[in-house]
């Protein structure tokens, strides 16, 4: 575990927008973990279903892996059976990732790769994992992104997909986004904290529905939606090809 997130215990003092940067990357596990509800059941859902799913000698792909979570929950299930190809866009996750998996990597049962994922190359694939970042792309992005993994499938692959999300009543939004406050505080952190870091990530995590995440998925071909988990706002789908 890594230091604890205080990040905006004195509030967003510069005024800058969320980033994936070194400070992030410093205190991303106490963060998430604090902060998403579910999340190491999401882990373990991840582990279960790649163990399940998994077609020796395809690829498996987690897209936005930060520091690795989804693809320790990709190796303990694969057990070499498929080489695992992690990507992310922050210098410092990656750095971080290939200190933390170097063994891993020198017997090539994973990859860690700097780059943008909207440009990733995705092939041969049974597996891929978005594990709460298709929300930091822009919608266009979305759309080109879930059509090249689609693309990218052998028959029967499956797409694991982990979102935040919005509902079409805003009143219920606004609810369980104070019961997920509520969540975050019973976590440890203040009022403060929790306003601050909601207004960095203003503009920056832009949700989406469940039924818009659906309809994509069926728009682009997905022959099956299946809801793995629902905790508060966060979701995890499977979508098979």
């Amino acid at each position: 575990m890594g230091k604890q997130d205080k990040i905006f215990e004195e509030g967003n003092v510069s005024g800058l927008p969320f980033s994936f940067n070194q400070e992030v990357t410093e205190v991303f596990e106490d963060m998430i973990d604090r902060s998403v509800p579910g999340y190491n059941t999401t882990l373990r859902i991840i582990q279960q279903q790649a163990k399940n799913h998994c077609v020796d000698g395809t690829n498996v792909y987690d897209l936005g892996c930060s520091l690795g979570a989804s693809t320790s929950s990709l190796l303990n299930a694969l057990s070499g059976r498929s080489k695992i190809i992690a990507i992310d866009n922050s210098d410092s996750m990656v750095r971080s990732c290939a200190e933390r998996f170097s063994d891993s990597i020198k017997t090539g049962q994973v990859n860690f790769l700097k780059e943008d994922i909207s440009h990733s190359e995705i092939v041969n694939a049974s597996i891929v994992v978005i594990n709460f970042v298709l929300q930091f792309l822009s919608i266009k992005e979305r759309a080109e992104l879930m059509q090249k993994i689609y693309q990218g499938l052998v028959p029967g692959g499956i797409l694991i997909l982990s979102e935040k999300i919005h509902f079409d009543s805003k009143k219920r939004t606004d609810e369980i986004s104070c019961i997920h406050h509520s969540f975050k505080a019973a976590n440890g952190y203040s009022k403060l904290e929790i306003s601050s870091k909601r207004d960095s990530l203003e503009g920056v995590l832009v949700t989406e529905t469940e039924f818009q995440h659906l309809d994509r998925a069926k728009e682009l071909g997905f022959k099956s939606s299946t809801k793995l988990m629902s905790n508060l706002n966060f979701l995890t789908y499977m979508f098979q090809k």
